[in-house]
């Protein structure tokens, strides 16, 4: 696998193995055993361009995850997250899908989730926010694939 600076990047899989993280043996690692305070600190003080996060999004509240989001973009680190949660590949722009440590599909976001099928059968459904615009693409009510919530909540309602 590559990363490209300036790129977020998402690792889902539902069976990292410990030998698969030594991969990223150089980066630091924030895993669900670090706190709200000490994630802010560590980005706080990084000096480095990229940390991976290791299935350790779903210990904060959207708000913290907002607020870490928002400090990574303006101290301009990059971020890869290692997750199970489908959710939380809307939080980046190239998503690694990885089925029994073999990568089976990757790609730009946007490219890898309209790949419902595929994402099916390794048992994933589709995020919620994805799912609801294609089914209202179906009812034309719609005419694209958001990864956004506000943005559909907007678009609906002008």
């Amino acid at each position: 696998m590559k990363y490209e600076e300036g790129l977020n990047y998402c690792i889902l899989s539902n069976q990292i193995n410990l030998e698969f993280l030594k991969e990223f043996n150089e980066y630091v690692i924030i895993d669900d055993n670090k706190t709200y305070t000490e994630v802010l600190e560590i980005i706080e003080n990084f000096l480095e361009k990229r940390i991976v996060f290791n299935e350790s999004w779903y210990t904060y509240s959207k708000g913290q995850r907002k607020k870490i989001l928002d400090l990574l973009a303006l101290r301009k680190i990059n971020y890869i997250n290692i997750t199970s949660n489908i959710e939380d590949t809307l939080l980046c722009d190239y998503i690694y899908v990885f089925d029994k440590d073999k990568i089976v599909m990757e790609g730009k976001k946007e490219s890898v989730l309209k790949e419902e099928k595929i994402l099916k059968r390794l048992g994933y459904s589709l995020p919620f926010v994805v799912d609801l615009s294609l089914q209202l693409n179906y009812y034309n009510i719609l005419d694209k694939i958001y990864f956004n919530i506000e943005s559909l909540v907007h678009d609906l309602w002008n």
